[in-house]
């Protein structure tokens, strides 16, 4: 396993994550600086074996509770952990994790034993929380924490306002496009989350699961801004007659198809779906009649 780095700065990298950053993994954040940092742990194990034996960590920064991006961070358990105050009560801890983010039952069993498996995810818990306007100083670099819920209610993206620098996180530009599957999810939220990103005017934009980006942001934050879009006009579409979210969720018009761990991507998929539907409620266009949803 080879340690990549990308420079996005003299003194920050892109740590490329196993498979490319791809979910389940996702790339982390290095700082060389007077302090030495690591943003986010969902690299991959030996990714991080090598960051542990390369460098002496001062700090690991979480941008959100999601074990893609913290699922590593027990590899270094004496280096202080900074996380989002608004997942204190559950960050870095399977149990309470597992019934935030999916149904408590067999569902959370089911979550919890995936993570574990496929992340590698074990228990680590917060030294201390930011919150949004913290500034992170290293040093030379400075990062100031930026608040962007959708995604998750606890998720931050990282800013450098003099070279107008941004780690986006989870609002990650892929074609895929935004996820928002949980019950403390949004899509309205979302939505706003991406015109603010779109306000900072980044110059430069490193997100978690795509390569760095200099140039046409602009155009990629339309593109994953349309995804929402073009989603609703996908499910208005399915709507022939009376439509159960079953149905809807069979369809699968969020993930395509459902070739993993079925049971939480369909229980995501439904929310997300369901998300839609409250926004074309919303605008006059679906109606509920029950346990099915017709088209206006």
């Amino acid at each position: 396993m080879e340690l990549k780095l990308v420079p996005v700065t003299d003194r920050l990298f892109q740590v490329v994550g196993r498979n490319q950053g791809r979910f389940p993994s996702s790339h982390s954040f290095l700082v060389l600086d007077t302090t030495t940092a690591l943003i986010d742990t969902g690299c991959g194990p030996d990714i991080l074996e090598l960051i542990r034996e390369s460098y002496r960590l001062d700090l690991i920064i979480n941008s959100h509770g999601h074990p893609d991006h913290s699922s590593g961070n027990w590899l270094f358990p004496d280096v202080p952990l900074h996380a989002p105050i608004e997942g204190a009560n559950s960050h870095g801890r399977l149990e309470p994790l597992s019934h935030r983010l999916v149904e408590a039952g067999p569902l959370a069993d089911r979550w919890r034993r995936w993570v574990s498996d496929a992340m590698g995810f074990r228990d680590r818990v917060p030294t201390s929380f930011y919150d949004h306007g913290h500034v992170f100083d290293f040093g030379h670099l400075k990062l100031q924490a930026i608040h962007t819920p959708g995604h998750t209610a606890d998720h931050y993206c990282f800013f450098q306002a003099e070279q107008k620098i941004l780690l986006s996180s989870d609002i990650d530009l892929t074609p895929f496009g935004p996820w928002y599957g949980h019950r403390e999810s949004s899509l309205k939220e979302f939505r706003r989350s991406i015109d603010l990103v779109r306000a900072l005017d980044a110059k430069v934009l490193a997100s978690s699961h795509l390569d760095v980006l200099e140039d046409g942001i602009d155009d990629a934050l339309d593109r994953y801004a349309r995804v929402l879009d073009d989603r609703s006009r996908t499910i208005l579409n399915l709507l022939n007659g009376s439509v159960s979210l079953t149905q809807l969720v069979d369809a699968a018009p969020i993930y395509g198809r459902h070739p993993y761990a079925p049971e939480l991507l369909r229980y995501w998929e439904g929310l997300m779906i369901e998300l839609h539907l409250e926004e074309l409620a919303e605008r006059g266009l679906v109606t509920r009649e029950g346990a099915t949803f017709r088209r206006n």
